[in-house]
């Protein structure tokens, strides 16, 4: 894996040394650490540390730079020990880190996209949970608006048997309450009509008898 790192740009007053603009680096295994054993030495008059170029068309080429780890106290020193590159390999180097740039723009961008259509997916989530919350309340709601208009109906249905037995025992009060009224009457009709029947009776055999006191 790469791993980028800042580097230093200017030349020492050694003919080896050349003037370049290294931003990045790449680890090598062969090449790395401080190179006691040279005899170059930075502008602190200390080792060089072994470096490789990871940019542009410098890309793969070895050199030596300050070896102090704070960026604020490294030298301008560099050093290159590989010579440039051919004109077709820098051409070469050129063209792929251009496809590299591309490639990694293209990157950019899809993952902006993936990211905007994630918050599009996420809001929409958010907005359907909100929307079910909402619907489970009015749910709730309902579900106990329906309990209580069915123990409503409940208490108005025993309301109404209640009244429906207390007007039955009402009409049987009044019903028994006018049968005894009603009996005197039928009995004084009945005494009536056995007294008309009897005065019939007696008028019958008063006739008969001036029928015979005639004959």
């Amino acid at each position: 894996m790469v791993s980028w790192s800042d580097g230093s740009s200017c030349s020492s007053s050694d003919d080896e040394s050349v003037t370049s603009q290294l931003s990045r680096t790449i680890p090598c295994y062969e090449w790395s650490g401080v190179a006691h054993e040279l005899s170059s030495r930075c502008l602190h008059r200390e080792p060089c540390l072994r470096l490789v170029a990871f940019d542009s068309t410098d890309t793969g080429r070895r050199f030596l730079a300050c070896a102090q780890e704070k960026a604020e106290l490294k030298c301008n020193y560099l050093e290159w020990i590989d010579p440039e590159w051919s004109v077709a390999l820098q051409f070469c180097l050129n063209e792929l880190w251009s496809m590299y740039e591309k490639e990694m723009k293209d990157m950019l961008k899809d993952n902006v996209q993936l990211a905007e259509y994630n918050y599009k997916v996420v809001g929409e989530k958010r907005k359907m949970e909100e929307e079910l919350r909402f619907f489970k309340l009015d749910f709730a709601k309902m579900v106990a608006d329906k309990e209580a208009a069915i123990t409503e109906l409940g208490n108005t249905r025993l309301a109404l048997n209640d009244l429906k037995e207390e007007m039955e025992k009402k009409k049987l009060a009044d019903h028994g309450c006018t049968n005894l009224h009603q009996l005197p009457r039928a009995k004084a009709e009945k005494e009536r009509d056995k007294l008309v029947v009897e005065r019939e009776q007696v008028l019958t055999e008063r006739d008969q008898l001036k029928e015979e006191k005639k004959s």
